[in-house]
């Protein structure tokens, strides 16, 4: 159990509240096919992917010395927003986040994603009036979240102890110990459940599950 001070929960977006992890592979597998490199398998990518992206692109063979790396998060991100109409929220983000609401919960969305992309999409699921606010970042390139967790906590004058961090990656406990929150991993997302357990902090198999560790 999560301690009962929590009032506020910050959501990661991308294989959190959102089963996008095919399309991801199936995007990236389309630019590793342009440039002739070895196509992942899903088991191969939860298991190296990390934020910022640019750490694993490299280790699967992109050159970031004849390529920038701008260009290749909008190259995949082109290819991700085809396929975009394939996803779905994950099973029980409609409860979770209803029931969160009702036992007073404070909801915000903290994700590595372009911001006016990411409000757009949690509109067109109809789930963005479920958060106080919606923080992504400034570009596509898929890099550290802190520093728009910063701006989050100090714009709704958020006391650290009282808020958790529910995501889906080791960057999202990365984000919780230098934000000073608590977090929880849910292991439905872009990294294996070995990935997550390694960082000591509580995993969960599912989104439901989340109602056991917060005190809802």
């Amino acid at each position: 159990m999560i301690t009962p001070q929590i009032r506020t929960i910050l959501w990661d977006f991308n294989g959190t509240l959102i089963d996008d992890v095919a399309i991801c592979v199936e995007s990236v597998n389309d630019q590793l096919a342009r440039r002739g490199l070895p196509r992942l398998t899903m088991e191969l990518y939860r298991s190296i992917f990390s934020i910022p992206v640019a750490e694993y692109l490299r280790e699967i063979g992109f050159d970031f010395d004849a390529e920038s790396m701008a260009d290749v998060s909008a190259e995949f991100h082109d290819r991700y927003m085809e396929r975009f109409s394939g996803c779905s929220l994950h099973e029980g983000v409609l409860q979770a986040t209803a029931r969160f609401a009702r036992a007073g919960f404070t909801q915000f969305v903290l994700s590595a994603m372009e911001e006016v992309r990411l409000v757009s999409v949690l509109e067109a699921f109809d789930i963005a009036d479920r958060f106080a606010a919606i923080y992504g970042l400034t570009h596509l390139e898929g890099s550290s979240k802190i520093e728009r967790g910063r701006d989050l906590l100090r714009d709704f004058d958020i006391d650290p102890s009282t808020a958790v961090m529910i995501g889906d990656t080791d960057h999202d406990a990365e984000v919780a110990d230098a934000l000073g929150l608590e977090s929880i991993l849910v292991s439905i997302g872009h990294q294996s459940e070995a990935r997550l357990r390694a960082t000591g902090r509580p995993v969960v198999s599912t989104v439901p599950d989340l109602v056991d560790l917060l005190p809802a």
